[in-house]
């Protein structure tokens, strides 16, 4: 029977340690990250940083064409503009190479537009050769867009 007395008193020990022993114990053991959610929310990370990155790549894109239209569309309005004219306006323009003005230009970071006009051949003034150059700088690179028509008597 004295076995059974000391085992009952090893039991009762056992359970008032257990009582000492609760679960806010043990959550204090296990507190920390596992393995798995560490690598999840790295792989979380991850995708938001791709995600970010690939959309700025898309808008650099887009603000290089944007400015390409704009420079096109200044040059195809002068373009224009002389396609619309008679031959003896045109002739009238002073030849070489002279600044114009556009309201578009304000849109081109530190732009200018030219418009060159001569002789398409030395030996002949009845074709002239029309060029729109516009020019602007983006990220500290100079951009140009050139556009090139010949104008005749009866048209071009």
């Amino acid at each position: 029977m004295p076995k059974i007395k000391l085992l009952d008193c090893y039991i009762a020990k056992l359970l008032a340690l257990k009582k000492q022993f609760n679960n806010s114990t043990i959550q204090q053991f296990r507190s920390g990250f596992a393995l798995i959610e560490i690598v999840l929310s790295t792989f979380l990370i991850l995708i938001f940083v791709s995600i970010v990155l690939s959309a700025s790549g898309t808008f650099i894109a887009t603000r290089k064409s944007n400015l390409a239209y704009i420079a096109a569309k200044i040059a195809s309005r002068h373009l224009e503009f002389l396609r619309k004219s008679t031959w003896t306006e045109i002739t009238a323009l002073p030849p070489g190479t002279v600044s114009i003005s556009d309201p578009d230009l304000a849109k081109l970071p530190t732009a200018a537009a030219t418009r060159s006009i001569s002789n398409y051949s030395q030996t002949s003034s009845k074709i002239k050769q029309v060029i729109m150059k516009i020019t602007w700088k983006e990220n500290n690179a100079n951009r140009e867009l050139k556009m090139v028509s010949l104008f005749t008597e009866n048209g071009m």
